[in-house]
């Protein structure tokens, strides 16, 4: 199985839009790894996200930063000048610590093309709505295949 990049991801994102459903619905195209994208909450272990996981956030707006829709991201920014509100953002991967309370995001610029860090209030609600995504169920006899 290919692991994507998060430039490569983005600058075909049309495509995968395109696909979405059959991504979706596909165990084997779903659970893609994506390089570098994650869920990590101190204490508990880093969790990769997939490809079917950033499709869901992303073109749920879920994930996305950008200042005329107002979605959820946008409400737990803690600093918003460094998004430049003319160009969205995708999120594809938070950490921080629930004891420290240091918590920071990795957002994909389309228009500058680069990744940029921003600090975040709260990992639960990021948390939680990833949680929250419907994920196709793999067949046993798959899983011990990829094993």
């Amino acid at each position: 199985m290919n692991t994507l990049t998060i430039s490569h991801l983005l600058s075909n994102l049309q495509s995968y839009q395109d696909q979405y459903l059959t991504i979706l619905n596909d165990p084997e195209q779903y659970f893609t790894p994506v390089e570098n994208a994650y869920v990590h909450i101190w204490p508990a272990a880093k969790q990769s996200l997939c490809l079917g996981d950033l499709l869901q956030l992303w073109l749920g707006d879920k994930w996305m930063i950008n200042a005329q829709k107002a979605p959820l991201i946008n409400t737990i920014l803690r600093d918003k000048t460094k998004a430049d509100p003319r160009f969205d953002q995708y999120v594809y991967a938070i950490q921080g610590s629930l004891l420290t309370g240091k918590n920071t995001a990795q957002a994909w610029s389309i228009h500058d093309a680069q990744s940029a860090e921003l600090s975040i209030h709260a990992l639960f609600q990021f948390y939680c709505v990833w949680k929250s995504l419907n994920r196709p169920q793999i067949q046993r006899n798959t899983f011990q295949q990829v094993v």
